[in-house]
Order: structure tokens, then sequence, then C-alpha cells
């Protein structure tokens, strides 16, 4: 047993040596790894200070080429606004140049068509001009006459109504102020004792009453309403600047006599317009609201109530309405309310000579409306007989 101890401590001491020079070698594997690993953390701090420097130097070129081109840039920017700027001046003149040609090219066009000059639908420009000359007779007519009267339109109804919606009078007027003798208002009513209601009575005109006839047309020529109106017709063609010539038309197509009935001789456009007639059970005319009031202060005429209205101005009116007169009934009936002898015989006669059978469309404040006028053919000759506002739409 005393052999084998020998053995045992040699590899003992072996094994310490052994241990020894491991720990050696890895202590100088350490060391080497140290450096090693520093050297690296040198090299690659070299590295990152190189490529900060790089990077330093890329972002000073950086800024510096982007300063340089915001300088281009802005330069580049006032430029472009100049020229936009001179861009959007030559558009606004090449605009402004293409709507004067088509303005001056849309005129000629319409001088050509609408002027007389081979247009296609001449009628058509003849109703603009009525409605033109209507529009600007209204507004003389709104400054020039102005009536002293009270209209009390009341209940409405319907022409098929039998009761009665208006208990008092339609119209109530300060006669005082509407008897001035040189007015034509005054030479109109002069003129309602001269007729027969009824058709079938041959009427006779005495001289006192053809020269009444005479000093009511005189005195309506001389109205600046009714002047206007003939130099309108004398553009037409239709008369001539003479006083004697516009006098005679006046008087052909407002009292020229004829019949409505068995070729007895008794009626007339006047008549029939600014007074009325009777035929049978029937009412003709009676479309002015100076003898509606006068048959109504008179007992003759009763008025039932409105069937349709239209405020044209203060005191100015159209209206449609239901009456009895001389205890006949008319159960639709339309005239003027407020306006003057003149206005209504200058607007009448126009459409007459230029829409006869035909709605007749004029203006008159800002509404428009139609006028309605016929004709009597007697014996050749074409006179008036009928002419009156019309509301139908």
């Amino acid at each position: 047993m005393w052999r084998s101890k020998p053995r045992d401590q040699q590899s003992f001491y072996q094994t310490i040596e052994d241990f020894g020079g491991l720990w050696k070698r890895d202590k100088v594997v350490c060391k080497n790894r140290k450096h090693k690993t520093e050297s690296t953390k040198i090299v690659n701090k070299n590295k990152l200070e190189k490529m900060c420097a790089a990077t330093n130097n890329t972002q000073y070129n950086f800024n510096h080429d982007n300063r340089q081109n915001n300088t281009d840039s802005n330069s580049n920017n006032s430029t472009n606004t100049l020229d936009k700027d001179k861009c959007e001046k030559l558009k606004r003149f090449i605009l402004i140049v293409v709507l004067a040609v088509v303005g001056i090219i849309g005129w000629h066009i319409y001088e050509y068509f609408y002027a007389g000059k081979g247009g296609p639908d001449p009628e058509t420009f003849v109703e603009h001009e009525i409605i033109d000359l209507t529009r600007r007779l209204f507004a003389d007519e709104v400054s020039a006459n102005n009536y002293p009267i009270s209209v009390n339109f009341q209940g409405k109804t319907k022409s098929f109504a039998r009761d009665d919606r208006a208990a008092q009078p339609l119209l109530q007027i300060d006669d005082a102020a509407l008897s001035n003798t040189s007015s034509t208002i005054s030479l109109l009513r002069r003129l309602f004792d001269n007729y027969v209601l009824d058709v079938h009575t041959i009427e006779s005109t005495s001289d006192e009453q053809a020269q009444e006839e005479l000093d009511f047309l005189n005195a309506i020529l001389k109205t600046s309403m009714m002047k206007h109106t003939m130099r309108f017709l004398q553009q037409k063609g239709r008369v001539s600047a003479e006083h004697n010539a516009q006098l005679q038309l006046l008087k052909s197509i407002w009292f020229t006599q004829y019949s409505r009935s068995k070729g007895r001789m008794g009626s007339s456009g006047f008549e029939h317009v600014f007074l009325a007639e009777l035929r049978e059970e029937s009412i003709l005319g009676l479309h002015n609201w100076i003898y509606f009031h006068e048959q109504e202060m008179q007992g003759n005429l009763d008025y039932k109530g409105f069937i349709e209205k239209i405020e044209l101005d203060k005191n100015k009116y159209v209206l449609a309405t239901r009456f009895s007169f001389h205890n006949h009934v008319k159960p639709y009936n339309t005239l003027f309310i407020g306006t003057s002898p003149e206005f209504e015989l200058s607007v009448y006669t126009v459409c007459f000579l230029l829409h006869v059978e035909e709605p007749c469309p004029v203006q008159m404040g800002k509404t428009k409306f139609n006028i309605n006028t016929n004709a009597w053919d007697w014996h050749g000759r074409k006179t008036l007989a009928a002419a009156y506002p019309s509301l139908e739409k």
C-alpha cells in the first residue's frame, strides 16, 4: 500500500500544475482579448468620428444646398408670380375683347331679325314695342293723373254665383274733383247721355252731339299721353303727323256707327267700351269705371262683388266683377279702375291697330297682362267692336 501513495501524490501535484497552467493561459488569453477589445473600440471610435465628420460635412453641404435652393426657389416663385399676374391680366383682356365682340355681333343679329329686316317673326318685335310703350304710358299716367277715389271691393264672388257679396257700391268719388270743365273726364261725361242703350234702336247724332265728340277727341289729342301714342303710330305708318289725320283716325275707330242687330245703326266702339249696350237680356260692354260709378249713383247698377283684381298702383286697378245693370246680370266683366280716358283710349287704340283679334301684351308698372280688341267689319270698313283688359292666364 505504501508503494501506491507516491503515485497518488504525483497525480495530485500534476493536477495542481495543470490547473496552474490553465489559469496562466486563460489570463493571457483574457489579457489579449481585453487588448483586442480596446483596439477594436479605438478603431470603431475613429471610424465613428470620421463618419460624424463626414456626416457633419454632408449636413453642412445639404444645408448650404438647401439655402441655395431656397434662394433659387424664392427667385423662381417671384418670377412665376409675376408671370402668373401677367397671364391673368392677359386672360381678362382677352375675355373682355371676346365679350365685346359677341355683344356687337349679338346686337347686329337682333337688329336684323327683330327690326323688320327680314326677321322670321316681326310680330314678336311689335309685341315688345307695345309692352315698352304701355309701360311708359302707365308711368306717365301715375305721375299725371291721381284721382280722389275710394275703392270698396267687399266680398269675392264667382261668375256663376247668384248671391250679393257687396252691400255697398264699389266706388266712392268726390264728383266735384272730377267736374273741371277742361278735364277729359268732364268732357267724357258729357257724352253719356248721347246714346240709347238698346242696340235695336236707330240712333242719330245731332250737331251738338257731334261737336261734343270732337271736343272730347281734341282734348285727348292735346294730352302728352296721346301725343306720345301718335308718335308711336307714326313710326308704324298708321297715321301722319297732321292733327286732322290723327283726329279722323280716332273718330273712325271710336265713333263710326254700325249695326249689331238687324241692320239698325245703333252701336259704336265708343258706346260699347265707355258706356254700355243692351241686347235682349244681355249686357254688352261697360268697361269704363267713370260710367260704372255714375250708373251706381243713379241706382241703375248693382255691384255684386269682385272675381279677380290686380293692383297696378295706388287707386289704380284692373278688376273682374259681377254686377246687374237695369235688372240684367253680367256674370263676368273687366275694366280699369282709376285710369284717365286718354290712357285707356291710347292703349286700346294701339292694340286695335297693331294686334287686333289677338291677345295684346301690355305692361303697367310691374304687371303684365293682355288687352283684347275685336274689329267690326261694316261694309268693308274695319272699326272697333270691343276693347277690354283680360285677366285670363
